[in-house]
């Protein structure tokens, strides 16, 4: 008999139909879905004529398949419900658990980034920005993390606009901050000393959606005396793993990070 835990086979086999074809950049025959599968050819055509009656799948020629509106329907309203903060805050909270210091997640509009979720940890009293507080996109490490995660266009767009909307003792010039934006990207964090507030450190990751787009930016922030350089790494490897935990909670597969 079969138990309450045990998957139902053919559902397996249908989902794995169903997550082939939306990584599928055209229509696959019934032969190529059989074979990457590893499924008998009559079981993969029963399984795709069954998806293909509730519109989860549709022919655009004959003998060929792509995902049908049925699936954007369902993808649609699960977007919907990927808020960032919520899905983020689980791991945001083991961060804060782990270090102690204040965890901040960002988010992009316009030429600011927006903070969307606070956890204060020990001298909390030394950061200034507040849920749903703005800082500039040239200022801090999560704010240019967001920055350097806009397309080269954009980038030069804001670099070109007035960055002194909001000075900080380290203001750094357009082609210092066009050198940083490389390094983000290059190495896939941001940092920030002394730059929003001074004695104050911070660390940032990106959160990305299931496409593998940056949604967020998840940063780390204390006093320089508690986040030297000689931490940095356990810091980064911490900041990562909660990162990869917000990341998955938005829908991007682990194969992907």
């Amino acid at each position: 008999m079969r138990t309450a835990a045990e998957p139902v086979r053919v559902l397996v086999k249908a989902m794995a139909v169903l997550e082939l074809l939306a990584e599928a950049p055209d229509e696959l025959s019934l032969g190529d879905i059989a074979a990457r599968l590893d499924l008998n050819k009559s079981t993969c055509h029963r399984i795709l004529t069954t998806l293909a009656a509730g519109d989860f799948v549709e022919r655009p020629s004959p003998g060929t398949y792509r995902l049908g509106v049925g699936a954007f329907r369902v993808g649609s309203a699960m977007a919907r419900r990927l808020g960032v903060r919520e899905r983020a805050l689980p791991a945001m909270e083991e961060l804060y658990r782990r270090t102690g210091e204040t965890v901040f997640l960002l988010v992009l509009r316009g030429d600011e980034a927006v903070c969307v979720e606070r956890l204060d940890g020990r001298y909390a009293s030394t950061h200034t920005l507040r849920v749903g507080g703005t800082l500039p996109l040239h200022l801090g490490a999560g704010p240019r993390l967001l920055l350097s995660a806009l397309p080269d266009e954009q980038v030069e767009g804001y670099l070109a606009g007035p960055l002194q909307r909001r000075t900080s003792p380290t203001q750094a010039t357009a082609e210092q901050l066009r050198e940083e934006v490389a390094r983000i990207r290059a190495q896939g964090y941001a940092t920030s000393r002394d730059d929003v507030e001074l004695g104050v450190t911070a660390l940032s990751v990106p959160v990305r959606d299931h496409t593998g787009a940056v949604v967020a930016a998840l940063s780390v922030s204390g006093l320089t005396a508690h986040l030297p350089d000689s931490e940095q790494d356990h810091q980064l490897e911490l900041l990562r793993t909660a990162s990869a935990d917000a990341s998955r909670a938005m829908g991007l597969r682990t194969s992907a990070t």
